[in-house]
């Protein structure tokens, strides 16, 4: 089998970095869809320093529902997955008629030292909320994200 190499082509600046934590670390556990609805999330991310806007998400639920083809019923579980693996903290504010506008705040990944310290309580998270959701178990990771539903039979 041929081995295959990855080097650097065109490069440009305006980009949004995205940390290998991600792909190697939280990837396994949140999955696909979550991991695309975080980099979207990420891209749209306010990164101007001070200000109660810093490090919250411009675009949200329609946009990311017309980009990717996904429910409003997928949202609010990936906001769940998003969650627990820390990756977001969601805050609702109030606008009336028994609506909440959603603001996300997009953290970036933990280091790895970081994240293996907190790999437990993750998993612990994760977990709790397939005992409470069930399609959440459809949505994690084919890696370590399969073993949390394996390990809830």
């Amino acid at each position: 089998m041929a081995q295959a190499y990855i080097r650097t082509g065109n490069t440009r600046t305006g980009f949004s970095i995205v940390f290998h934590e991600l792909f190697d670390l939280y990837h396994p556990y949140i999955g696909d869809k979550a991991t695309m609805y975080y980099l979207y999330l990420l891209r749209f991310r306010n990164n101007e320093r001070g200000g109660q806007a810093e490090g919250k998400s411009w675009k949200g639920r329609n946009s990311v529902v017309e980009k990717f083809q996904l429910s409003f019923s997928t949202l609010p579980l990936l906001d769940e997955i998003l969650e627990a693996s820390g990756l977001v903290t969601i805050e609702r504010k109030p606008v009336g008629r028994g609506k909440d506008k959603i603001y996300y705040i997009v953290h970036d990944p933990s280091s790895r030292e970081k994240f293996r310290e907190s790999e437990g309580d993750m998993r612990e998270s994760l977990s709790k909320l397939i005992d409470e959701d069930r399609p959440i178990k459809n949505l994690l990771g084919k890696e370590e994200g399969a073993k949390l539903t394996l390990e809830k039979g």
